[in-house]
C-alpha cells in the first residue's frame, strides 16, 4: 500500500473492504484488550491490596498509554497525508523527506514523552494521595497503599518511552501499507508481555515488599516494552533505509506545526477516559472505599468487550479519509453504517454470553465472594450498552478522519466527561455500586444521540462536490523550502 488513497479503497466493495483491513489486525486487538484482564486476573488472584493499587494507579497508567496512541494516531494522520496521491503536475513528496519526517515525529514524540514522564515522576505521589490511597480503613493502609502504587508508577514510567516508541512505529508500519507486520509485531509483544506477567506477578504472600504482584507486574510491563521499542526500530530503519545524516539537516518547527493540532485533539481525547477513572476511583473511594479494587476489573472487562469496536478504530479512518478526500461521500456513509451494523450485532451477541454466563466468569475473574457478586451485576447489566460506546468510538475516529477533530474532540469530552461521570455518581448516589453500573449503561446509550447528530449534521448533511482535498506538506519546485498547500 504504497498510497492512503488508493485505487481499490476508492472502488473495493464496502464490506469486503472493511473485512479486508480489519481481519489482519483483529488478533493484535483482541491481544491488546484480553492482557489487561489477563494482568488484573493473575493480581486479583493474588490479593485484594494489590488490584486495589492497580485501580488507584490506572488514571496515570491509562493516560500514559492514551498519550502513545495519541502520539500514533497524529504520525499516522500526518503521513497518511503526505503519502496521499496527488497529480503529477502539482506537488511531489520526495522519498528521502518522508523518511527524514518520520525520523522528526519519532524524536519529537520521545522528547515529549521525556518531559512528561518527569513531571509524572514528581506529581504522582501528591495524586494518589489526593485519590485516597491513605483514607482507607482496609489492611492496605498497612502495606503502605502509596508507597506501593507509587513505586508501580515509577516503573512504568521508566519505560514509558519504550512504550511510545512500540505505538509509534506500528503506526508508521501501518501508515505505509505494512498492516499484516504491525500486526504480527503487536501479537508477539501482548504473548511475550503476558508470559512474563505470569512468571513475574507470581502467586506468593502478598506485600510490596517483595518483587512480586503489581511490582512485577510493572517489570513485566518494562522489560517487554523495551524489548520490543528496540525491535520496532531496527525495523522501521530496515524498511525505510534511514541514514545518520539524515537527522542533521531537519526543520523540527514544521513537524511540531504540522502534528500539533491533529496530536493536540488525539491527546485529549485519549485523556478523557484517564480522568473518568480517577474521578470514579475518588468517588468510589469515598462511597464503599473497600469496592476501589472493581475498578481494574470493569474496565478492563469493557476494553476487552470493545475490542471490535477497537479493531475498527484502526483499520476504518483510512478507508473513510481516502473516500471523503476523493469526494466518495456515499461510500464514506456505506462504511459507517455498515460497520455500526456490524459493532450492533457482535455487542448483542456478546451481552447475551455474558449475561448467561455472569456467575461462572466473575469466579474466574476473583476468588473474592464480596467482590464477584458485583462482577455479576457489572456483566448483567452494562454489556448491552457497548452498542452505544462501539459506536461513539467509531465516530470519534470517523470525525478525525475527515479532518473534524474539533467535533470528535466535543463528543469524547460529552461522552466519558459529562454523561458517564454525571449518570454513574446519580446512581451510586441513588443505588451505590450496583446504581453506579446502571448509570454507566445508560450513559453509553444516551451517547448515541450524540453520535447521531455529529453523523447527520458532519456526513449526511454534506454534499459530494463540499469534500475538501486534505492539506499536505509538499515541497515547492526548484526550492528548499515546504510550505502546506492544498495539492487539488
Amino acid at each position: 500500500m504504497e498510497h492512503c488513497k488508493q485505487h481499490w479503497m476508492l472502488n473495493t466493495p464496502i464490506l469486503r473492504l472493511i473485512l479486508s483491513c480489519s481481519l489482519p489486525i483483529l488478533p493484535a486487538v483482541f491481544l491488546l484488550s484480553a492482557y489487561d484482564l489477563f494482568e488484573t486476573g493473575l493480581i486479583a488472584r493474588l490479593c485484594s491490596t494489590h488490584l486495589a493499587a492497580l485501580s488507584f494507579s490506572a488514571p496515570i497508567t491509562t493516560a500514559m498509554t492514551g498519550v502513545a496512541i495519541a502520539l500514533s494516531i497524529a504520525t499516522n494522520s500526518w503521513i497518511c497525508r503526505i503519502k496521499s496521491s496527488v497529480t503529477p503536475n502539482s506537488c511531489i513528496t520526495d522519498k528521502n523527506e518522508l523518511k527524514s519526517n518520520v525520523i522528526r515525529a519519532l524524536v519529537l514524540a520521545t522528547t515529549l514523552t521525556f518531559i512528561l514522564s518527569i513531571l509524572l515522576y514528581f506529581i504522582s505521589p501528591t495524586l494518589y494521595f489526593l485519590l485516597g490511597t491513605q483514607s482507607s480503613s482496609q489492611p492496605a493502609i498497612e502495606l503502605g497503599m502509596t508507597s506501593l502504587v507509587t513505586t508501580y508508577t515509577e516503573i512504568r514510567l521508566i519505560g514509558w518511552i519504550p512504550l511510545i516508541l512500540v505505538w509509534q512505529i506500528n503506526g508508521i508500519l501501518r501508515s505505509f501499507g505494512h498492516i499484516k507486520q504491525a500486526s504480527i509485531l503487536l501479537v508477539t509483544w501482548m504473548i511475550t508481555k503476558s508470559a512474563l506477567s505470569y512468571s513475574l506477578i507470581g502467586d506468593g504472600q502478598c506485600s510490596q515488599l517483595l518483587e512480586t504482584g503489581i511490582i512485577g507486574a510493572g517489570y513485566a510491563h518494562l522489560i517487554s516494552d523495551t524489548v520490543f521499542a528496540l525491535i520496532s526500530l531496527g525495523i522501521i530503519i530496515r524498511e525505510l533505509g534511514i541514514d545518520k545524516h539524515q537527522i542533521l539537516a531537519m526543520q523540527w518547527r514544521s513537524t511540531l506545526k504540522q502534528m500539533s493540532v491533529t496530536g493536540l485533539n488525539a491527546s485529549l481525547q485519549q485523556l478523557y477516559l484517564p480522568i473518568t477513572i480517577g474521578i470514579l476511583t475518588f468517588y468510589i473511594a469515598s462511597i464503599a472505599e473497600d469496592k476501589v479494587a472493581l475498578l481494574s476489573i470493569i474496565f478492563r472487562i469493557e476494553t476487552l468487550g470493545l475490542f471490535i469496536p477497537m479493531v475498527f478504530t484502526a483499520s476504518l479512518p483510512g478507508l473513510i479519509a481516502a473516500n471523503w478526500w476523493a469526494g466518495k461521500i456515499d461510500r464514506v456513509k456505506a462504511l459507517i453504517i455498515q460497520g455500526v451494523i456490524i459493532i450492533t450485532v457482535t455487542q448483542i451477541l456478546l451481552a447475551g454470553v455474558l449475561y448467561f454466563y455472569a456467575e461462572s466468569i466473575a469466579a474466574e475473574i476473583s476468588q473474592s465472594t464480596n467482590l464477584q457478586q458485583y462482577i455479576k451485576h457489572y456483566l448483567i447489566y452494562v454489556p448491552i450498552s457497548f452498542i452505544g460506546a462501539g459506536c461513539t468510538m467509531l465516530a470519534i475516529s470517523s470525525l478525525n478522519a475527515i479532518g473534524k477533530s474539533a467535533n470528535a474532540s466535543i463528543l469524547g469530552f460529552g461522552h466519558k466527561i459529562i454523561l458517564i461521570l454525571v449518570f454513574a455518581i446519580i446512581g451510586g448516589w441513588t443505588a451505590s455500586i450496583p446504581g453506579l453500573f446502571i448509570g454507566i449503561a445508560l450513559a453509553h446509550i444516551v451517547s448515541l444521540v450524540l453520535v447521531s447528530k455529529l453523523f447527520i449534521r458532519k456526513i449526511w448533511w454534506q454534499d459530494e462536490n463540499k469534500a475538501q482535498t486534505p492539506y499536505v506538506l509538499c515541497k515547492i519546485p526548484n526550492s528548499e523550502a515546504q510550505t502546506q498547500v492544498n495539492c487539488k
